[in-house]
């Protein structure tokens, strides 16, 4: 959700309030192809939401069933190799606070990076 307020009920009538920064329908993009949501969504304010569609999200993070499994934690490894020209943009994988942040990938290795 990027703008405005939205209001989730689910089949068992848990109500849940969205604002700016909250997503809903992940459990839905997981689910076999054909599946009806069984949530019933409201605006309750003039909103601005961003759409992903199960093709996007594959084509960045590969397989589907990666979404809401924990990775585990490796120490970080910078790669002070890498400089500015040596990476291409693909696409804009979120706006927030302090700017965008871009798909790149390394034009050599083909490695993806989040910039």
């Amino acid at each position: 959700i990027r703008k405005g307020k939205i209001t989730v009920v689910n089949e068992n009538g848990m109500i849940n309030t969205l604002s700016p920064g909250d997503y809903f329908g992940d459990k839905l993009i997981q689910a076999e192809s054909g599946a009806v949501c069984k949530q019933t969504i409201t605006a309750e304010e003039a909103s601005t939401c961003g759409v992903l569609t199960r093709s996007a999200i594959e084509s960045v993070i590969g397989d589907i069933t990666r979404l809401g499994k924990a990775v585990a934690p490796v120490a970080s490894k910078l790669d002070r190799s890498i400089n500015f020209p040596d990476l291409v943009k693909f696409r804009i994988l979120g706006v927030g606070t302090f700017g965008k942040v871009w798909l790149v990938s390394h034009k050599t290795s083909g490695k993806p990076y989040a910039l």
